[in-house]
C-alpha cells in the first residue's frame, strides 16, 4: 500500500514538474513572419473608433517587415492616441511570404464630465466641462463648459480635428468669454496692479502633417477686451496671425509613453490701441524623456516666451516657462524655464500607473519694472496616468524657490488638446 502511494506521489510530482519546467512542441515558436512584409491588419475591439481612422493611422506600417521593432512601433503609435487600453499586437504568416498583424484592445472612456475645483486660501472656484476625446470616432476633440470663481466667470468651447496621415490637413476652432478681475504680481508675490474686464475671443487654425513625425499650423484670431472701471488698461479690438512647427517621436515601454519633442511658434498681433498697434511673440519648447530602465526615466525640458511691444493684457504666466517656481499670478512678456530630473513608476495596476518625480528647475523672467529676475529650486510630486480614461495624467507637486525661501504648490489635470 505504501509503495503504491509513493509511486502515485512520484507520478504526480513528475507530471507537475513537466507542466511547470518543461517545454514541448505545443509552446508557440518565435514569430516566423518577422522578415515578411505586412499586408493587412486585423483589428478587434473597435466600438466608437472608425475603422477608416485606424487604417489611416496604420498605413505607414504597410509593407514594412513584421519584426519586433515594427510591432513595438505600432504599439507606441496606438498608445500615443490615448484612446485604447490593454493593447495586444502580434504578427503571423499570411501566406506567400506575407505577414498579417493582429491587434486587440479595449477602448477607453472618452466622453466624460470633467469637474474642476480649487481653493488656495484667497481664491476659490468650481466648474464643469464636458469633453469628448474621440468625437465622430476619428480622435477629434470637442469640449465645452464653464467656471465660476472668486475672480469671475468664464465659458469656453473647443473643437479640433487633427491630421492623421502624412500630408493630411486638419483644423481647430475655439471661442471663449470671461468677465472678472485680473491681478498682476511680481516675483515677490506682491500685487503690482489689477483690472476688471469683459473679454471675448475666437480663433481658428489649419493643421498640417508634413511627415509622420512633424506637425505645422497656421491660424488667425480676434479678441475684444473692455475694461470695467480700470483706467490702467485701455479698451481694445485685436487681430492676430500665428504659425507653428514641431517635431516629435515617442516610445512605449509598458510603464511610460516617453516623448522627445521640439516646437516653435510665432504670432503677429494688431490692435486699435494707438501707442501699441503692432506686437510680435515667439514661443519655443523642447523636451527629452529618456527611459533608463523599465520603471525610471530621465526628464529634461526647456520652454520660453519672448515678445516685442506686447500689451499688458496679453502678458503670459509661469506656465509658459514649464516650471512652478514663480507665483501663480506672476505675469510677464519674457520668460524662460529649464528643468531636469527623474520620474519613477511605483505602482502599475488596473487603474493606471502611479509615479513619483523629482526635478530641479531654473527660471528667468522680466519683471513689470523691466528688471530681470532669476531663481532656482527643486520640485517633487506624484503623477497618475489613468488606464481607463482618456486623460493622460493628474499631477500634484510642490516646488521650493531658493531665492525667495518660498514654497509653491501645484495641481494639474491633463487632456490631449
Amino acid at each position: 500500500m505504501r509503495t503504491r502511494i509513493c509511486l502515485l506521489a512520484l507520478l504526480f510530482f513528475y507530471v507537475l514538474s513537466a507542466k511547470i519546467f518543461c517545454q514541448d512542441a505545443s509552446v508557440p515558436k518565435e514569430n516566423q513572419a518577422e522578415n515578411f512584409p505586412i499586408v493587412q491588419f486585423n483589428i478587434e475591439g473597435l466600438k466608437r473608433t472608425k475603422r477608416s481612422y485606424m487604417d489611416g493611422l496604420l498605413s505607414q506600417y504597410m509593407q514594412k517587415p513584421a519584426s519586433k521593432e515594427t510591432l513595438q512601433a505600432i504599439e507606441t503609435t496606438l498608445q500615443a492616441q490615448n484612446l485604447f487600453d490593454q493593447i495586444k499586437v502580434s504578427a503571423r504568416e499570411a501566406g506567400q511570404g506575407q505577414a498579417a498583424v493582429d491587434i486587440c484592445f479595449k477602448e477607453k472612456w472618452t466622453i466624460l464630465p470633467l469637474p474642476v475645483g480649487w481653493y488656495t486660501g484667497d481664491t476659490y472656484g468650481a466648474g464643469l466641462f464636458i469633453m469628448d476625446m474621440n468625437a465622430f470616432g476619428r480622435h477629434c476633440m470637442a469640449t465645452a463648459g464653464g467656471l465660476y470663481s472668486s475672480s469671475g466667470i468664464m465659458f469656453a468651447g473647443v473643437f479640433q480635428k487633427p491630421p492623421v496621415q502624412k500630408g493630411e490637413l486638419g483644423f481647430s476652432v475655439a471661442a471663449n468669454f470671461s468677465k472678472g478681475k485680473h491681478d498682476f504680481a511680481n516675483s515677490k508675490n506682491y500685487k503690482v496692479f489689477g483690472y476688471d474686464s469683459i473679454y471675448a475671443g475666437a480663433r481658428s487654425k489649419i493643421l498640417f502633417k508634413p511627415t509622420n513625425s512633424t506637425a505645422a499650423s497656421l491660424g488667425a484670431g480676434y479678441s475684444f477686451f473692455n475694461p470695467i472701471d480700470s483706467p490702467q488698461v485701455e479698451r481694445r479690438n485685436q487681430w492676430s496671425v500665428d504659425a507653428s512647427w514641431g517635431i516629435s517621436s515617442s516610445s512605449w515601454n509598458g510603464f511610460f509613453l516617453s516623448v522627445n519633442s521640439f516646437n516653435v511658434g510665432g504670432e503677429f498681433l494688431f490692435s486699435d490701441v494707438a501707442q501699441q498697434k503692432f506686437a510680435q511673440t515667439l514661443t519655443f519648447a523642447g523636451e527629452v524623456q529618456q527611459p533608463i530602465c523599465g520603471r525610471v526615466r530621465l526628464i529634461t525640458g526647456a520652454r520660453g516666451f519672448v515678445s516685442n511691444n506686447l500689451l499688458k493684457t496679453n502678458y503670459v504666466g509661469r506656465a509658459k516657462s514649464g516650471v512652478t517656481l514663480l507665483p501663480s499670478a506672476f505675469m510677464t512678456d519674457q520668460i524662460f524655464g529649464l528643468l531636469t530630473g527623474f520620474e519613477a513608476a511605483v505602482v502599475k495596476a488596473h487603474f493606471g500607473v502611479l509615479s513619483v518625480y523629482g526635478l530641479y528647475e531654473v527660471a528667468a523672467a522680466r519683471e513689470l519694472n523691466n528688471s530681470t529676475y532669476l531663481c532656482h529650486g527643486p520640485e517633487a510630486g506624484v503623477r497618475l496616468y489613468l488606464a481607463k480614461l482618456a486623460y493622460p495624467a493628474f499631477a500634484m507637486g510642490a516646488s521650493y524657490n531658493v531665492n525667495e525661501n518660498r514654497f509653491q504648490y501645484s495641481f494639474s489635470g491633463g487632456a490631449s488638446f
